[in-house]
């Protein structure tokens, strides 16, 4: 049988005082504040190096069916299917890459207007490899 002690036994027993919640939250909006902006520039020097990753490898394979063919290519993905493997899949990552130093979302990769280099597009405007900066413009 149970007796009165073992039913009020956890009455003595103390969870966290009100005060200790709103300094534990705080200290969690604070190290969030911190984390969350230093992430979101991580993520975006990661997305702009694999941009200029691929934008190098697509010039390197732009070069070399340049000399194999005697012209330029005419389409992206179909004359560099030999040169790049599944170019089919390749695209820039999501989220923001970095361009002449701002922010910005690429939508996909393409060729330069001469056809002799590769070129990222963002909103409809073409960038290539030098446009592509490692890091945020400082003010």
């Amino acid at each position: 049988m149970m007796g009165v002690s073992d039913l009020f036994g956890r009455l003595n027993e103390r969870g966290f005082a009100t005060l200790e919640v709103i300094l534990m939250i705080t200290v969690l909006g604070i190290l969030s504040a911190v984390a969350i902006p230093r992430f979101t520039a991580i993520t975006t020097s990661a997305n702009t190096a694999k941009v200029q990753a691929d934008l190098s490898t697509l010039d390197t394979a732009i070069a070399l069916y340049q000399m194999d063919n005697g012209t330029p290519p005419t389409d992206l993905k179909n004359n560099l299917k030999d040169y790049v493997d599944n170019i089919e899949d390749l695209k820039p990552p999501s989220g923001n890459i970095y361009v002449n130093g701002e922010e910005k979302t690429a939508s996909s990769y393409d060729l330069s207007d001469d056809k002799t280099r590769a070129v990222v597009l963002v909103n409809s405007t073409k960038y290539t490899s030098d446009s592509i900066t490692k890091s945020k413009k400082t003010t």
